[in-house]
């Protein structure tokens, strides 16, 4: 008799995460997540609470393994406007991957969730604060440096490069392909300068 494959929390939320960003909230069922996590509904619900505790899980788990990692740079940087440069690329890198149609799955949550979800509004709005933020504080730099424009405040223009960001996400799930997106991103660059 063969023993049951141990049950790894973070592993099934990795797989939640992915069918929710792969499907969106509404469209994803408990069945879909049951089968795509490998585990019965008990464990899902004693685990996790239920589907909507299990997507502000997944959403948080997002933020923790793909969001982190590219606010980050920018938040540590100080290379100026080559940050916000290298921020969009990685952008465009991941949105013209083959998976990069599913777009962003806090921008997703953003369109879908938000307007009716208190705590997913939450979520998009610590999201956008923090991208907000960093991009201010590398624009002071690049600013302090002469080599952003100081037609605008630091903020005004760390609002729209958050907003293009999210935007970017959005553009990515019509697959315009990676020229469309490096020229929208080409568009939003020109605006520092």
């Amino acid at each position: 008799m063969s023993r049951p494959k141990a049950f790894d929390p973070d592993t099934v939320l990795h797989h939640a995460m992915q069918i929710f960003w792969e499907r969106g909230y509404e469209a994803t069922s408990v069945q879909d997540l049951v089968d795509g996590m490998g585990i019965n509904r008990f464990s899902l619900y004693s685990t996790f609470g239920g589907k909507h505790q299990l997507f502000m899980a997944a959403l948080e788990r997002y933020r923790l393994t793909v969001v982190d990692r590219l606010i980050s740079t920018l938040e540590q940087s100080d290379e100026g406007l080559a940050a916000i440069q290298q921020f969009f690329m990685r952008l465009v890198e991941a949105f013209a991957a083959p998976a990069g149609q599913r777009g962003c799955l806090l921008t997703n949550t953003a369109v879908e969730c938000a307007p009716h979800d208190p705590q997913a509004a939450s979520q998009v709005h610590s999201h956008v604060a923090r991208l907000e933020a960093a991009f201010a504080y590398v624009l002071q730099q690049a600013q302090r440096q002469g080599t952003c424009s100081t037609r605008h405040t630091c903020d005004d223009l760390a609002r729209f490069l958050a907003g293009s960001a999210l935007g970017l996400g959005v553009l990515a799930k019509t697959a315009p392909g990676r020229p469309a997106l490096e020229g929208y991103v080409a568009v939003v660059l020109s605006a520092l300068a």
